[in-house]
């Protein structure tokens, strides 16, 4: 006979975070009806406020095009709006979105076990595009089309928010530097007389074991230059990686825990070969990076 209070009494307790979320919507053409899923919104009854974008940057990219910057700002601007509102507020009633198209959903009160909880409930429940990557399409790997192509912004945006910074860096970017003739020339996206540094991203999902060895192999180039400091002299080798930030609605519990241990795997590599890895979630906090080594 089954002891459904001894079976009731094994279950896990419930929630203890409580509070609200809502989505904000925008009408990308007007009077067409289609609505997108910009942004998600929470509060704690603790008083914590959280507006999060729901949509992934590679995504907007694959939808827009050149276009994807303004409409990236667009979202900006939507966010801090409501931010403000909510803050001043303390709610999200009587916000008045910054422009035409852009509405606030119903409110839902909920729980969970944090305010992260909260928005990937909102991101699960509203927001298709977050659970949509565009480079799933067609048969190549996702992760190896992401590196690959030609147009893979991240290096290029880590270049250029360094060199805006400080100009006489530029020459070192995107250099080679030959071993031995047999061999393949080493390749480092910056080389000074002092720093080697590469540079990659990992990003949670199908492609993220892709990501995981497109670094391993940077990795190499920078142990390979370590060992052969005769030739090479150089006094600081690392590896600058940009992730999302663990608390990113747009992914899930699992997804988080799968970047951890990519993370975690890279800095075992690092350490084993006595290169330095480095974690940053935007091109501006890679150019501090860089600049305080070089």
């Amino acid at each position: 006979m089954i002891n459904f209070d001894s079976l009731l009494g094994s279950l896990p307790p419930p929630p203890s975070y409580a509070g609200q979320w809502a989505p904000i919507y925008l009408e990308p053409m007007m009077g067409s009806g289609e609505r997108l899923t910009i942004a998600v919104a929470a509060i704690g009854v603790s008083g914590e406020i959280e507006v999060r974008q729901a949509i992934r940057p590679h995504v907007l990219e694959s939808m827009f095009g050149p276009q994807n910057a303004g409409f990236s700002k667009l979202i900006g601007v939507v966010i801090s709006s409501l931010n403000a509102h909510v803050r001043t507020s303390g709610g999200f009633a009587g916000w008045k979105p910054p422009m035409s198209g852009v509405t606030l959903g119903h409110p839902r009160e909920t729980r969970s076990s944090s305010i992260a909880g909260l928005l990937r409930q909102a991101v699960s429940m509203t927001a298709s595009l977050a659970a949509l990557d565009l480079n799933d399409i067609g048969e190549t790997e996702p992760g190896e089309l992401i590196i690959n192509a030609a147009d893979d912004r991240w290096p290029k945006q880590f270049q250029t928010e360094a060199v805006r910074r400080d100009a006489r860096l530029e020459r070192f970017f995107n250099q080679k530097f030959s071993i031995s003739e047999p061999s393949k020339p080493l390749s480092f996206f910056f080389l000074s007389e002092k720093v080697a540094m590469n540079t990659g991203r990992l990003i949670p999902g199908r492609g993220l074991s892709s990501y995981l060895e497109h670094n391993k192999a940077r990795i190499l180039d920078l142990r390979v230059a370590r060992e052969k400091q005769h030739l090479l002299e150089r006094s600081h080798f690392e590896l600058v990686v940009f992730r999302p930030s663990f608390d990113d609605p747009t992914y899930s519990l699992k997804q988080i825990d799968s970047l951890k241990r990519s993370l975690y795997t890279l800095e075992e590599a690092c350490d084993e070969h006595k290169v330095r890895v480095t974690e940053v979630q935007s091109a501006a906090e890679a150019a501090e990076r860089l600049l305080a080594v070089a």
